[in-house]
């Protein structure tokens, strides 16, 4: 009975001992895979989703969509709001985040932005700082392409603003952007030597995004 009793004692212990490895084992499987998971749905936009994205821009200039802060309408609900007697500037328009959230999405209708640095939360909308931060690749100027993204900062370095790249000619650059100043979505441009530029230029980035599942 001593041995019998020994001998099922180890084997109880055995499968004990097998069922935690196993179980250690698949833990670190499903964490080791969490990056992955995440690395799988992080999609960086492609040369044509970027033209496609300026064009859908270009009608906030055409249509001179107004200049609202925390804005977030699309060309079609501004208009659609625009003819209901809505007031430009006041009841209805866009800033500079909601033009670059809203040509990409006509784009991509599903698209979702990251919000934070661990690229675990995703959502529908983005400011300025949440695309430049953990939704965009550095690029250098040779890389821009219509569609392209600039961003701009202030005096303490912060990002403060966003423009969809255009074009570039000489020593003057062209972009999109909702112009506070000028009261609407514009196509304006900046010379690079100038002191807007100098003081306010931080960086071209390309747009990395997920897709709702």
């Amino acid at each position: 009975m001593k041995t019998i009793y020994g001998q099922s004692h180890r084997t109880h212990r055995t499968v004990r001992l097998f069922l935690m490895l196993m179980l250690v084992g698949i833990l670190t499987a499903l964490i080791a895979g969490l990056p992955q998971i995440w690395a799988a749905n992080k999609h960086l936009i492609t040369i044509e989703e970027a033209n496609q994205a300026h064009d859908y821009a270009m009608q906030y200039v055409e249509n001179e969509v107004a200049y609202l802060y925390g804005g977030r309408q699309s060309v079609e609900a501004y208009l659609a709001a625009l003819a209901d007697g809505k007031v430009p500037g006041q009841d209805i328009g866009a800033d500079a985040s909601a033009v670059v959230v809203n040509a990409y999405r006509n784009v991509i209708p599903n698209i979702r932005f990251f919000f934070d640095q661990s690229q675990k939360t995703l959502v529908a909308d983005a400011t300025s700082s949440v695309i430049a931060n953990y939704n965009s690749v550095p690029i250098s100027q040779d890389e821009l392409v219509p569609g392209d993204l600039i961003f701009f900062k202030d005096a303490s370095g912060n990002i403060n603003g966003i423009a969809i790249f255009s074009e570039i000619k000489g020593e003057v650059i062209h972009f999109i952007t909702a112009s506070a100043n000028q009261g609407k979505v514009v196509r304006t441009n900046a010379y690079f030597h100038g002191a807007f530029w100098t003081n306010s230029f931080a960086g071209y980035g390309r747009l990395q995004y997920a897709i709702a599942e």
